[in-house]
């Protein structure tokens, strides 16, 4: 009685005040006993009012995450000021969105946040929870990527999957957008690692890649990608690699997923200059149309492998038109865009659909 008595007295005052944050860096680290959940602020938990920043704060946060596990964590975040970051440990920084709860997995070393409140009092809650989760035993599978040779594109699975090229080269990872933008998140709760082991060095996520838009190489001749779970919710590719010399020439490669029927939209992207845009699909696609067709590039367009004897099609501004809707077969479809500029086109691969219009 007494007990449950201080848990709602605690939660009372959570609900009605706010808290500080320390100066500096606080550091969390890992609880003795990894099967009970870390919680920030502490003595808030999910089923309480979100807890309220005071004003004029500033929360800097060094999660340090124990090796052999992954953190799934879960912010719960609604404040005025826009911003709040994660920084993974390869560098790189996500934002924090209102009212985003699906959950960003982080690997050893550590992870860090950053929010922040205005002078003004507003809305500022903030708080996360942190489940300590044993990265599982599971199958290694290994590919091999050749010199000279188009990406190996891959779809989720169970395995922790390894790409292998030549010892004397680097190889390239480039991800796929998924099919329904709406689950993007999916992507975050992926990891990338440097080498052939969960030890090797934490290089990412996919979802850092595809809205990076570029390759991303290592120093050596491996790159490793885990997907936990998501094998259960995807069932096409997600990612692929390349010998690093055949990957470079563009300022944006990326993979594109269309859906199986309907339009889709392909944004083919030269702001920076040469762009190559993949799709991976066993079957015939179409290029309906373009919405946006500038003249200051040239679209080629290649079967299963980018070479002058592969290429079926080289779309100006004077031509295109009379050459739609044309036909791409093959697995692996390559628009390449040469010069400048952003082409929105709409491909198909429903037969019906792709009539001339």
């Amino acid at each position: 009685m007494i007990r449950s008595i201080v848990l709602v007295l605690a939660s009372f005052v959570l609900a009605t005040s706010c808290y500080e944050c320390q100066n500096g860096t606080t550091v969390i680290n890992p609880p003795s006993d990894l099967t009970q959940p870390t919680y920030f602020p502490s003595g808030w938990t999910e089923d309480q009012p979100l807890p309220q920043m005071d004003s004029d704060q500033s929360c800097f946060l060094n999660v340090n995450v124990p090796s052999g596990y992954y953190a799934s964590v879960t912010f719960h975040k609604h404040m005025d000021l826009p911003g709040g970051y994660v920084y993974y440990s390869n560098r790189k920084i996500s934002i924090l969105e209102n009212d985003d709860f699906n959950p960003f997995f982080f690997t050893k070393p550590y992870f860090k946040v950053s929010v922040g409140t205005n002078t003004s009092p507003g809305l500022s809650g903030f708080a996360f929870k942190i489940v300590w989760i044993p990265i599982p035993d599971v199958q290694r599978k290994v590919i091999e990527v050749t010199k000279g040779q188009p990406p190996v594109a891959v779809s989720p699975s169970s395995d922790f999957i390894t790409f292998r090229g030549d010892s004397s080269s680097m190889l390239s990872l480039i991800g796929f957008s998924l099919k329904d933008p709406s689950t993007n998140y999916l992507l975050r709760q992926t990891a990338l690692f440097g080498g052939d082991t969960f030890d090797d060095d934490y290089i990412g996520t996919l979802d850092q890649i595809v809205n990076s838009q570029q390759i991303l190489t290592t120093y050596g001749s491996k790159i490793s990608v885990y997907t936990f779970g998501l094998n259960t919710l995807i069932d096409y590719p997600l990612f692929m690699a390349q010998n690093n010399p055949d990957a470079k020439g563009y300022y944006i490669y990326k993979g594109v997923n269309c859906p199986s029927t309907g339009n889709c939209s392909v944004l083919l992207n030269g702001n920076y200059g040469n762009s190559l845009t993949v799709t991976d699909f066993n079957g015939s696609e179409y290029i309906k149309e373009f919405n946006t067709f500038p003249d200051t590039a040239t679209i080629n367009v290649y079967e299963n492998s980018v070479s002058s004897t592969t290429r079926i099609a080289s779309l100006t501004v004077d031509n295109y038109q009379q050459q739609l809707p044309l036909e791409v077969k093959g697995t692996m479809k390559f628009y390449e865009l040469v010069g400048y500029g952003k082409y929105e086109m709409v491909v198909t691969r429903d037969v019906s659909r792709a009539a001339r219009l």
